[in-house]
């Protein structure tokens, strides 16, 4: 229990969602439950119940995953669920949910952007200048990093 915050954000920090992440320190909990007679032996509980929870936020982000009516991830190119995968897999996702939140304008031009548009392009498909288009950008870019620092 001193360790629920922690915990939760690192699940949190994993999954991007605050029900799956609440869901999977529960899961942790049921599991050192079920080991409390081996707890006594453990050198490092802390590093323990981290390494245990790594491996349920893997669980469920490849249930999640699996589940994944939307289409294909960008990530799903890459071949096998190896645990490096998730980091590449959790950061699109905390990615997605930030350009989700946005106006529709701001998250179309950040997306273009994204995805290598010049300025002038982005002009010509958005009708907005490449002056506003600049703004858009710097201020999204400043709005992520604040999201960001909060996770």
């Amino acid at each position: 229990m001193p360790l629920q915050k922690m915990l939760y954000r690192e699940a949190f920090r994993m999954l991007c969602d605050s029900f799956e992440a609440e869901d999977a320190v529960q899961n942790l909990y049921l599991k050192l439950w079920e080991k409390r007679d081996e707890l006594n032996t453990i050198v490092a509980p802390e590093a323990y119940s981290r390494t245990l929870l790594k491996n349920i936020c893997i669980d469920r982000w490849r249930v999640i995953r699996n589940n994944n009516e939307a289409g294909k991830l960008p990530t799903d190119d890459i071949a096998g669920d190896s645990p490096p995968d998730i980091e590449r897999w959790e950061a699109d996702e905390c990615l997605k949910k930030f350009l989700a939140g946005l106006p529709q304008q701001q998250s179309r031009v950040m997306l273009m952007r994204m995805n290598g548009y010049s300025f002038e392009k982005i002009e010509s498909v958005t009708g907005l200048s490449q002056a506003n288009i600049r703004v858009i950008v710097s201020r999204t870019r400043k709005k992520f990093r604040e999201f960001y620092d909060k996770l």
